[in-house]
């Protein structure tokens, strides 16, 4: 019995590492049976064996794609010892972490397009964002605690504001990667929020 599923495991996941190539490379739009009938020699029969339908496809990717992103954002996210250390441990975390895994990134940047009509891709989405801006928020809040930051910013639009940096710096960086310092932008985004968030007296 094992020895099946073992084999099952590793057609699907064949079949998987074929999908995020193909959505990677061309889109959404280009992953079809036909496309992977011909990206892996199986039948269509194989295929549909793992997979009923594209969908079942299409979300098993943007699943892998959303845990592997999310988890290399997040491996310093509370770093540092400064307030300016610490939000660029957490900017620049979550952008280097992105940039990190291009494949990922791409695939997760082609279902962007369908979020407006796809509730299920864009619930997926919404989820992935608001743990990052959790993670911000949790940052702030600590920050307030701590006195390092000052207790009447509004947390929730900080936070925001924070992942719609890293947000803004990653697509850049992927669609016009020869026109924007990533690093550059992080570094003057931190500052701006530095000032913005430090005690007032």
């Amino acid at each position: 019995m094992r020895e099946v599923e073992t084999v099952r495991d590793l057609r699907r996941g064949q079949i998987l590492r074929a999908a995020r190539r193909i959505v990677a490379e061309r889109g959404v739009g280009a992953l079809t049976f036909g496309t992977l009938e011909s990206e892996l020699a199986f039948t269509r029969g194989v295929i549909t064996y793992h997979f009923a339908n594209k969908d079942e496809i299409v979300y098993a990717l943007l699943d892998d794609a959303i845990a592997e992103i999310h988890e290399a954002m997040m491996t310093s996210v509370h770093a540092g010892s400064t307030l300016v250390e610490k939000l660029e441990a957490a900017v620049g975390g979550m952008v280097r972490g992105f940039l990190a895994k291009p494949e990922a990134a791409r695939v997760l940047l082609s279902f962007w397009g369908r979020l407006p009509d796809d509730p299920r891709a864009a619930a997926k989405n919404a989820a992935l964002y608001a743990r990052w801006r959790e993670h911000s928020a949790s940052l702030v809040r600590h920050g307030q605690e701590t006195g390092e930051i000052h207790a009447d910013c509004d947390v929730a639009a900080v936070a925001a504001h924070m992942v719609g940096t890293v947000i803004g710096v990653v697509t850049q960086a992927f669609f016009e990667a020869d026109a924007v310092d990533p690093e550059a932008i992080v570094r003057e985004a931190v500052r701006g929020l530095a000032a913005g968030l430090a005690p007032r007296g």
